[in-house]
């Protein structure tokens, strides 16, 4: 079995003159779009930009390896290490990037981030980075669930047309989790002209979108070019829908785990299909569909405002915290509760007991299909 990281010690040496773009360098780009170029990555409108060998090396001066291996370090302080296997490579070393943004808004709810890479056949490669570990992020998530479209994928349409000016460059978009999804969403609403342009767009792993988008003419447009990659037991692709038929892969993780996209398999230039879904995934898309269509957008919109005050209650401000204490954060959310009013509190619990419901019936009917 082998992963991103051993796709870099294989092919490492092959440049893309060789070998072109494929669909695992396009992980390995999403994935370094996890790391923290602030300061070393120019901004857009700059006109400038830096080697990937470059910003690796700037980035371990002002970063530690034992500052990222720390037990309560964020999810996502795996990045730089992919980040700086890639930038010893011939075949990623003298890629350049530009036009970094990271932009996290509690008040608007928005963790917006994303980069552009120069690549060898005079294209540019759009990353927009996944849900990192604040939970102002992850609330944006939750927000697509009632919001026909958040300010998240807005801000995502108007990078992509700013970065797609340039006439003499064509596109590739991508990202990993809710990456993929603002991938998918700038490249069907950007600017017409930046459109006729675009190459390819990889969702990996994204949530996908509500019906009020899907059936829209621009989203129609660009899901012929759309490339929909997912572990075989995936929660994340499930929420909400993709009109696109997704490529569904293997996985050395278990469960939730396998949204880890290190945890992909790969072999030569392309990762390991499987014919189905896991069980597990499928039950959880059943559970999902069936609950948000039994709840209203403005109950789906006080039950993910109550959730999140209490997630946030005692000033937690990102999901690493959360982790250092399950007990604590169920504590809070049970404070923020018991401070609503009784209209409130009523609400919140039956939209509980209709996530349980839709839960038991997803697994009847999977106990049915088994006799």
């Amino acid at each position: 079995m082998a992963n991103m990281m051993d796709y870099l010690d294989w092919r490492g040496d092959i440049p893309f003159s060789k070998d072109p773009f494929n669909e695992v360098d396009n992980l390995v780009l999403s994935e370094i779009a996890y790391t923290d170029f602030e300061g070393i990555v120019p901004a857009p409108g700059h006109f400038k930009s830096i080697r990937l060998k470059d910003a690796s090396k700037r980035f371990f001066e002002l970063h530690s390896e034992e500052e990222l291996l720390r037990p309560e370090a964020p999810t996502t302080s795996k990045a730089p290490f992919l980040m700086k296997k890639a930038a010893e490579s011939k075949r990623f070393s003298n890629i350049r990037i530009s036009a970094y943004v990271n932009e996290i808004e509690t008040e608007s709810q928005v963790q917006f981030s994303a980069m552009c890479f120069h690549l060898p056949d005079h294209t540019r490669y759009i990353a927009f980075r996944g849900t990192d570990h604040t939970i102002v992020g992850w609330k944006e998530d939750f927000n697509m669930s009632f919001l026909t479209r958040t300010p998240g994928q807005e801000r995502a349409a108007r990078y992509v047309t700013e970065i797609g000016s340039n006439p003499f460059h064509k596109l590739r978009i991508g990202g990993h989790s809710k990456g993929g999804n603002f991938a998918i969403y700038g490249a069907a609403f950007c600017k017409e002209t930046v459109k006729k342009r675009i190459i390819e767009v990889y969702s990996n792993d994204g949530p996908g979108f509500r019906d009020e988008i899907t059936n829209t003419k621009e989203y129609q447009q660009i899901i012929p070019k759309v490339y929909s990659i997912v572990p075989e037991h995936s929660i994340v692709s499930m929420i909400l829908n993709n009109a696109c038929s997704p490529k569904i892969i293997k996985s050395n993780a278990t469960g939730l785990m396998q949204h880890d996209a290190l945890s992909w398999q790969i072999y030569g230039n392309r990762f390991i299909e499987v014919d189905d879904f896991g069980e597990d995934s499928k039950v959880f898309d059943a559970t999902l569909r069936n609950w948000l269509l039994g709840i209203s957008d403005e109950e789906r919109s006080e039950f993910v405002d109550i959730l999140f005050a209490g997630l946030t209650y005692d000033g937690t401000s990102t999901t690493d915290e959360l982790k250092m204490s399950k007990k604590k954060t169920l504590e809070n959310i049970a404070k923020a509760v018991s401070e609503l009013t009784l209209e409130k509190q009523a609400l919140f619990g039956s939209v509980l007991v209709k996530l349980g419901k839709a839960w038991g019936e997803a697994l009847y009917r999977q106990w049915k299909n088994k006799q």
